[in-house]
C-alpha cells in the first residue's frame, strides 16, 4: 500500500501496483523469475540499452566494465513506470537493471538519483547504489535480504515475513533512525533537491482537497468520512509547518531484512526511491500504519523521537487521518487506470 507521498503538486497513490508516480512490487528484493524471451521485452529508448533481455545485458556489461551473464537475465514486466531486469555476473553477484517505460519516468530517474546521492551515507541501512545512470537504464547491485512482507493484490492486506514488534532494536528502531536522516537531508545540498524546495507546505493540503472534490464528483463517498476528511483539512493544528526530502513509499515491502544463523531479523535496506519528493513528512508513516497498525505506528513514532525527528502535537493524528484518506487514493487509482476492483475494494474499505 503506498500513501499519498505527500509532495507538494505529486499525485498520492494507492496499492502497491497503484502508486501515484512509479508504481510498481518490490523488483529489488523479490527472487527472479522465469526467463522472458528476448522477443517478450518491449523495447527500450533510442539507445544500446534497447533490445532484448541480452542487449540489455551486453550495454550494462560495456557500460558498467562488469561481466553479466545474459543467460541469467529474468525481466520483471509488471512496474507500470520501470521495467526491471535481474542479472547476475560472472562472479556471482546479482545485479538490478531499471529501465523507465515512458520520457517522463526518465525524468523522474534524474530526481531519484540525486535522492540518493543526497542520503547515502546518512541513512544507517544501505539504499540502491547507482553504478550506472543512463536515460534509458539504470544499473545497481541488488540489495542483500528479503521484503519485510508483502502486499496481497487481492485483498490489498500485507503478509509479514517478520513479526514488526518482537526486535525493535533490529527493525523499527533502524527504520527510524533512517527516517530521520532523511526528513534531515539538507535540500540545498543538492542542485537538483534545491529546485524541489522550499515548497509550499499549503501545497499538499490544496492538493488533497481537489482530490477530494474529485472524489465526491465521481464516487459515493460515505458522509460520515467526508465529514472526517473535511474536519482534518479544515484543522490546521494537523497539517506541517515545512517540508522536509521523504521517501515517500515505506513499508514492508520496500524495507529488506537479513536473517542471522543466530538472532532475530534485522533491517538491511531501504529499496524503492522513485516516489521521493519534498513533501509532508507524515506520509513516511502511513503504509506501515496501514500494514501493521498503530502498534507499530506508536513503537515507530517513539523510535524516531528518541532518534531525533520533530514528532508534532497532532502529527499521530494527522498519519491515522491520511490512512483514512488513503482509500480515496485507491478509488481515484482505479478510475484512471480502468480497475474497477480497485475502486469496489476502495469503498468497501471507506464503509464505517
Amino acid at each position: 500500500m503506498n500513501a499519498a507521498t505527500g509532495a507538494a503538486g505529486a499525485a498520492p497513490g494507492a496499492a502497491s501496483k497503484a502508486r501515484a508516480e512509479a508504481p510498481g512490487p518490490v523488483e529489488e528484493a523479490a527472487a527472479p523469475g522465469p526467463a522472458v524471451p528476448a522477443s517478450a521485452a518491449p523495447a527500450g529508448a533510442d539507445s544500446g540499452a534497447g533490445g532484448g533481455l541480452a542487449d540489455l545485458a551486453a550495454y550494462a556489461s560495456r557500460r558498467l566494465g562488469v561481466a553479466l551473464d545474459p543467460a541469467t537475465a529474468r525481466a520483471d514486466e509488471s512496474g507500470w513506470d520501470f521495467r526491471v531486469t535481474h542479472v547476475r555476473a560472472v562472479d556471482g553477484a546479482w545485479w538490478i537493471l531499471r529501465q523507465p517505460r515512458r520520457p517522463e519516468a526518465s525524468e523522474q530517474l534524474a530526481f531519484e538519483g540525486a535522492v540518493l546521492t543526497a542520503v547515502r551515507g546518512r541513512t544507517p541501512v544501505p539504499v540502491p547504489d547507482w553504478r550506472l545512470h543512463d536515460p534509458d537504464v539504470v544499473a545497481y547491485p541488488r540489495l542483500p535480504g528479503e521484503p519485510a512482507g508483502t502486499e496481497d493484490p487481492a485483498t490489498l492486506v500485507y503478509d509479514w515475513s517478520m513479526d514488526p514488534l518482537a526486535h525493535p532494536g533490529h527493525y523499527l528502531q533502524p527504520l527510524a533512525r533512517a527516517l530521520v536522516a532523511v526528513h534531515t537531508t539538507a535540500l540545498d545540498g543538492s542542485p537538483a533537491l534545491a529546485r524541489r524546495g522550499p515548497a509550499d507546505p499549503g501545497a499538499v493540503r490544496t492538493r488533497i482537497a481537489e482530490r477530494l472534490t474529485r472524489a465526491r464528483a465521481e464516487l459515493p463517498l460515505p458522509p460520515a468520512g467526508l465529514r472526517r476528511w473535511r474536519a482534518w483539512l479544515d484543522d490546521d493544528r494537523l497539517w506541517p509547518g515545512r517540508l522536509t526530502l521523504v521517501h515517500g513509499d515505506v513499508h514492508p515491502g520496500h524495507t529488506l531484512v537479513v536473517r542471522p544463523d543466530s538472532g532475530p531479523p534485522a533491517l538491511s535496506g531501504l529499496l524503492d526511491w522513485a516516489n521521493a519528493d519534498v513533501g509532508d513528512p507524515a506520509v513516511d508513516f502511513v503504509d506501515m500504519l496501514y500494514a501493521g497498525g498503530p502498534a507499530v505506528l506508536d513503537r515507530l513514532l517513539d523510535a524516531y523521537r528518541a532518534a531525533g525527528g520533530e514528532v508534532r502535537d497532532g502529527m499521530r493524528a494527522h498519519i491515522l487521518a491520511r490512512a483514512s484518506f488513503l482509500w480515496v487514493h485507491v478509488a481515484l487509482r482505479g478510475l484512471d487506470t480502468g480497475r474497477p476492483a480497485w475502486v469496489e475494494t476502495a469503498l468497501r474499505r471507506m464503509a464505517p
